[in-house]
């Protein structure tokens, strides 16, 4: 069981069908018309820190960009989606949900400077 985890975790092409149907999925989250509960404080922009905290852990996994390019074109995806959500009537685009998709993404880098911590995310 060790090894067939092993496996999967060194393999990039699954870490890159994973992060294609994520991008599919949140997509889908970010142009249809949603209610966000509004119990929880800021949970709008919590949930873009962990969707974008979570596609940042699966592209460094599935391509051997730097992570500063990784950052880069992650941010531009965030910063396409608050663009189109501007035109939506049911939606809004969002200059704060783009800092929350950076504070993912931010998140994720200052996590993987540590060498010992991304070395063992990437090698088998």
């Amino acid at each position: 069981m060790k090894l067939l985890l092993a496996k999967f975790w060194h393999n990039p092409l699954h870490f890159l069908l994973y992060f294609c149907a994520a991008i599919m999925l949140f997509s889908v989250l970010f142009f249809t018309q949603q209610s966000v509960p509004q119990a929880i404080p800021n949970s709008d922009k919590i949930g873009h820190i962990l969707v974008f905290f979570i596609l940042a852990l699966l592209l460094f996994k599935s391509v051997d960009f730097n992570r500063a390019r990784q950052m880069v074109l992650l941010l531009s995806y965030g910063i396409g989606v608050e663009i189109i959500q501007h035109f939506i009537p049911y939606r809004s685009g969002s200059v704060a949900d783009v800092i929350a998709d950076a504070a993912g993404l931010l998140l994720f880098y200052l996590l993987t400077t540590n060498t010992t911590l991304r070395l063992k995310l990437k090698t088998p």
